[in-house]
């Protein structure tokens, strides 16, 4: 009997916590996907799962959809026994038969590290854009007039549907946050706030922080005001909100061709570090 014919596939479930985590500690390759969740908290999801021979985890992988027309692949891990390539091939091939992956969900992947994009090429994945990141200089820009009517307000928790529908408005599919994952993150934040004209929410920012930096993880517009400065408007006070805190390191991430994006960000002091990470997609 072959290596392959010795491995089999289960779903991964939450009393494996303890398994799991050992075996990431102890994994030769591990991916995690940039995400709101812990890698470990997805457990239970159906698209989770342990490739193991004789009961021995060989690999772990993760891709459950969120939203639903979009599965980032959120963790990749290979030990030390198995060749990485044998793990993603097996794991792969059982994933895009399940029917909650089936098309139209994208299967995608933003890689972090080297051997993780060089082994998605190998297996037919396409670089579909690069995230690019860019960092605020710590000089205030210029004050803006905000729209008639317009205020800028704290999120309460009552606004996530709201925000959701700004931010499905505003992205395309495959950056789309789904609400539960807006709820998590608005939770995670350190400073969230969105703007209102005549009592509707037209656009947000969510943002982290630490004791020295802080990241700009999340701004939309609802699309028929963009380009009003809007946008300006939220960052704006956001860094005000940072200077009084002497916060003077602010990170923001977006897409490499996304030049409305990068061109707001500049005219706010930001400019690009020349950090950036390629986004891949299965082709099916």
């Amino acid at each position: 009997m072959s290596m392959a014919e010795l491995l089999s596939i289960r779903q991964a479930q939450t009393k494996d916590t303890s398994d799991l985590a050992f075996f990431l500690n102890q994994a030769r390759y591990v991916h995690r996907h940039l995400d709101w969740r812990s890698t470990l908290e997805w457990l239970g999801e159906a698209e989770f799962w342990m490739l193991e021979r004789d009961g021995m985890t060989q690999a772990a992988f993760a891709c459950p959809p969120d939203p639903l027309a979009v599965a980032w692949v959120r963790l990749f891990a290979s030990g030390a026994h198995i060749n990485p390539d044998t793990a993603w091939e097996h794991l792969l091939n059982h994933a895009v038969q399940q029917p909650g992956l089936k098309p139209p969900v994208t299967l995608a992947a933003i890689s972090l590290h080297d051997w993780f994009e060089r082994l998605l090429l190998r297996h037919g994945w396409q670089v579909h854009q690069h995230i690019v990141t860019l960092s605020w200089n710590g000089a205030l820009p210029p004050n803006v007039k905000l729209l008639p009517d317009a205020v800028i307000r704290p999120i309460l928790p009552e606004d996530i549907p709201s925000v959701t529908r700004i931010d499905n408005l505003a992205f395309e599919p495959l950056w789309q946050l789904s609400e539960l994952s807006l709820k998590q993150a608005f939770e995670q934040s350190a400073f969230a706030t969105l703007m209102e004209i005549r009592g509707q929410i037209v656009a947000y920012q969510i943002s982290t922080a630490s004791s020295f930096n802080a990241h700009l993880a999340r701004l939309a517009v609802q699309p028929e005001l963009q380009g009003k400065s809007i946008g300006y408007a939220l960052v704006l006070d956001l860094l005000k909100h940072l200077e009084r805190l002497n916060i003077w390191s602010v990170p923001v991430n977006t897409q490499h061709d996304n030049a409305s994006s990068q061109a707001l960000y500049r005219r706010l002091g930001f400019s690009l570090t020349g950090d950036q990470f390629p986004v891949l997609v299965y082709p099916r």
